[in-house]
């Protein structure tokens, strides 16, 4: 069984746009599982660092962004395989926890994540997409276009939800 990965997730939305790093698939091998996705910046919080430094360094190295961390937004488990699968979450077990973050500084380019190999990178690019046609993309979580839509209509303050495999 794999070990439970803590991540953090950035929440940045400006100008009628989300940002969000086309990734590809954590199991390519899996017909029923899109072979590309988008999702957004962030990653796996190291171990003596706060979620909050964790989640700055890893804008910073899939986007050259710099952010604020805001609040709460959402906490999200992955298990894969699938809970009621055999194996469940012998490849993957995560939680994230999504933060709303405000774009600070730099210059928006595609990163990587500096402890894979270059032949190993998962990120394809890093892109702001416009909230009008989320819908139109292969998001990961499924949630995220509704949550931003949410967000967005309400009265600016999100009541954080937790978000289980099946989601």
């Amino acid at each position: 069984m794999s070990l439970v990965r803590l991540r953090v997730s950035a929440l940045c939305v400006q100008d009628g746009h989300a940002l969000f790093i086309e990734h590809k698939s954590f199991a390519p091998d899996d017909p029923a599982l899109p072979s590309t996705y988008w999702i957004l910046p962030g990653g796996v919080v190291e171990p003596g660092e706060t979620l909050h430094d964790a989640l700055r360094r890893e804008m910073l190295e899939e986007t050259g962004l710099c952010c604020s961390v805001g609040e709460l937004v959402f906490v999200k488990e992955l298990l894969y395989p699938n809970p009621g699968r055999e194996a469940a979450g012998s490849r993957h077990h995560s939680v994230s926890i999504g933060f709303r973050c405000e774009v600070t500084g730099g210059m928006l380019v595609t990163g990587s994540d500096p402890e894979l190999p270059e032949d190993g990178q998962m990120i394809i690019q890093s892109k702001w997409l416009p909230l009008e046609h989320l819908h139109d993309y292969e998001l990961y979580p499924p949630f995220l276009a509704n949550l931003i839509a949410d967000d967005l209509s309400g009265s600016g303050e999100i009541v954080p939800q937790f978000y289980d495999t099946l989601l």
